[in-house]
């Protein structure tokens, strides 16, 4: 299904809980709803509507937190078991994935992306509000020796904060086999948005990162499917990919989101223009109907920057 800026929907980004343990400095809130969420039966039949309705094979699962969902390995077992999916992914804080990365695996998840936004212990705490860094770094190496691959790591650079651990992740990215996400602070997060002297005082101009790392690089490649994505190998072999709030990431956006309460929305800022299909699911309407449904929310889809 295409919108109406000729971009086709490619994949799916699905929320499935808004708790979580962490009240990090700049969360987005993306999961969070004031209505209960769906059910385990009802995540499963959304994805399945979505995927043949839309045609795709991808998916994420986010929060909140997606490990703070009890039934968070049911979920995947499920979505896995439809067979539609190829690239079954999750993000996460990575605290519980030192007990939870195996039977997520088994499961059926492929890959995982993990925040950390630094390696030093007080810094990593005055970021996410929680003295877990040993924790999160032993569930990495879990996640490692149980089999998952890509693991990728959302750093989000912050002046003054952790702007001087860039060379440090990308070493440790290069000597575990990660890849690192360079991620630029934006100032529309409801963290961040209900304090505009934190964007002031935090954001960094990454574009000078991003020609340094030009210069650097053995390869480059755009991520076209993907927001438009550069991703740098660097000669030590790590690889980082650089987001960067702009027009031409918004115009490489490809896809769909899923609020845990069932509201389907096309940009992270607009849910506003979504629609909730809680009611559809429990009413067993025919796929033309949710199709119907789906394609209202693609068409409301536009570029936010």
């Amino acid at each position: 299904m295409i919108d109406n800026y000729n971009r086709k929907i490619k994949h799916i980004r699905f929320s499935i809980t808004s708790k979580c343990q962490y009240s990090c400095l700049y969360c987005d809130r993306e999961g969070y709803s004031r209505t209960n969420e769906l059910t385990v039966e009802e995540i499963t039949k959304l994805c399945k509507i979505l995927a043949e309705v839309l045609n795709v094979t991808r998916i994420k699962f986010t929060g909140g937190e997606p490990l703070c969902r009890e039934e968070i390995a049911q979920i995947i077992q499920n979505v896995s078991d439809l067979q539609l999916y190829k690239d079954i992914s999750m993000t996460t804080n990575g605290l519980l994935l030192l007990e939870k990365a195996e039977e997520l695996y088994k499961a059926g998840l492929n890959r995982i992306n993990v925040s950390l936004a630094s390696l030093q212990p007080e810094v990593y705490k005055k970021i996410y509000g929680s003295d877990s860094l040993k924790t999160v770094l032993k569930g990495l190496q879990k996640a490692k020796e149980v089999g998952f691959n890509p693991i990728k790591l959302n750093f989000v650079l912050m002046k003054g904060i952790n702007d001087n651990e860039l060379e440090d992740l990308i070493n440790f990215c290069a000597k575990n086999g990660f890849v690192l996400q360079l991620i630029e602070l934006h100032k529309v997060s409801d963290a961040v948005g209900r304090n505009g002297d934190f964007y002031e005082k935090y954001h960094l101009d990454v574009k000078p990162i991003i020609e340094e790392l030009e210069s650097r690089a053995d390869k480059i490649i755009v991520r076209g499917s993907m927001q438009n994505r550069k991703v740098f190998t660097l000669p030590n072999s790590a690889v980082i990919e650089t987001i960067t709030p702009s027009h031409e990431f918004c115009m490489g956006c490809t896809k769909l989101r899923v609020g845990c309460d069932g509201n389907l929305f096309g940009c992270l800022f607009r849910s506003d223009l979504g629609k909730n299909i809680k009611g559809a699911l429990r009413n067993h309407h025919s796929l033309s109907k949710y199709e119907h449904i789906v394609k209202q929310v693609v068409d409301s889809r536009e570029p936010y920057y």
